[in-house]
């Protein structure tokens, strides 16, 4: 048994408007060949997806930017390109975002994942779609809206995965076939109060401890998540300083740029801190800010003071102690 995984490619950009077939079961329009790679698009090579557009001129959407309030039905359409010289057959689903928590990346849920946003209020128009060689085809697909839906920003895509499986290989004792996928992303925003919150949760600094007794760190590395904790879509930056005894600046970091995290969304953070201090008590704080100004502080301090010198200075307190008594009883023979 082949276990199917698929590799998805999120639509960053805008793709360029052509002259699609339809994939909704009505009378299609007539089809022009498009282009071998369409303007400003983001795909595979094979396939690319965007927003749909009436417009006969270069007026191409970056995303599907939506409005609406609970309860409401919402309605758009998702453009196929194939690239390729051949027909291509295409499942087409709607998916939840989400921050990978590595590096915070925009993706997408898999199809077989749990969905509970706009992967699980999505449906397209036709699930299959076949799409003929150089051309494009519009797909419909509505985003209904629950009643208790809260407000603010839920974020998701479409999803527009080839059914055919392009490498087999071994992992373990299982057998993984791999199909590729783009996505075109769906931000919409529902009506009602909007709370913009970012935190800074879990700071620790952790220590590599040196080989040599007088060595500072071998390595320092400062950690720390960035929660997004409120119901709008945040791009935060973090500053970081650290100081040491009596306030003194170490070390102030350039300011760091933080990947867009989407509500409900978090981020895992490391900074190297090559050059720390061999011994002193420092003091590390981040400071996170967004447009609507600072956000959160978290503080975190240790005392760099390794073992191995501690162990060096307890054997230099115990040979000078050695000493002083030697040197006194050889004193008190004499004067005897």
């Amino acid at each position: 048994m082949i276990r199917v995984i698929t590799a998805l490619v999120v639509a960053l950009t805008a793709l360029a408007p052509g002259s699609p077939v339809r994939a909704d079961g009505t009378s299609p329009p007539a089809s022009k060949d498009v282009p071998r790679k369409p303007a400003g698009t983001t795909g595979n090579g094979s396939w690319a997806v965007g927003p749909a557009t009436n417009s006969k001129t270069l007026t191409p959407r970056l995303h599907f930017t939506l409005e609406g309030r609970a309860g409401d039905v919402v309605r758009d359409t998702v453009r196929i390109w194939n690239l390729t010289g051949e027909k291509m057959e295409f499942e087409v689903y709607g998916a939840d975002g989400y921050n990978t928590a590595r590096d915070g990346a925009f993706a997408l849920r898999g199809e077989k994942e749990p969905q509970k946003g706009i992967g699980l209020w999505t449906r397209v128009g036709s699930r299959d779609v076949s799409v003929p060689a150089g051309r494009a085809v519009d797909v419909p697909f509505i985003v209904s809206v629950p009643k208790n839906a809260t407000p603010g920003d839920h974020i998701g895509g479409v999803v527009v995965a080839g059914k055919e499986v392009e490498a087999v290989k071994k992992a373990g004792g299982t057998t993984l076939g791999l199909r590729r996928a783009v996505g075109a992303r769906i931000y919409l925003r529902l009506e009602g109060p909007l709370v913009p919150g970012a935190k800074v949760e879990g700071l620790r600094v952790e220590n590599t401890e040196p080989r040599l007794p007088w060595g500072g760190p071998v390595g320092t590395v400062i950690r720390y998540r960035i929660a997004n904790v409120g119901n709008v879509r945040l791009a935060p930056t973090a500053q970081i300083r650290a100081t040491g005894l009596f306030g003194r600046v170490l070390r102030d970091f350039p300011e760091r740029a933080m990947p867009e995290l989407l509500p409900g969304e978090e981020v895992e953070v490391e900074l190297e801190w090559p050059g720390a201090p061999p011994a002193d008590a420092v003091k590390v704080t981040v400071e996170l800010k967004t447009r609507a100004g600072l956000q959160s502080v978290a503080r975190t301090g240790y005392t760099s003071l390794p073992w191995q010198t501690l162990v060096a200075l307890l054997a230099l307190v115990i040979a000078a102690a050695v000493a002083l008594r030697t040197h006194r009883h050889l004193t008190a023979r004499r004067k005897a």
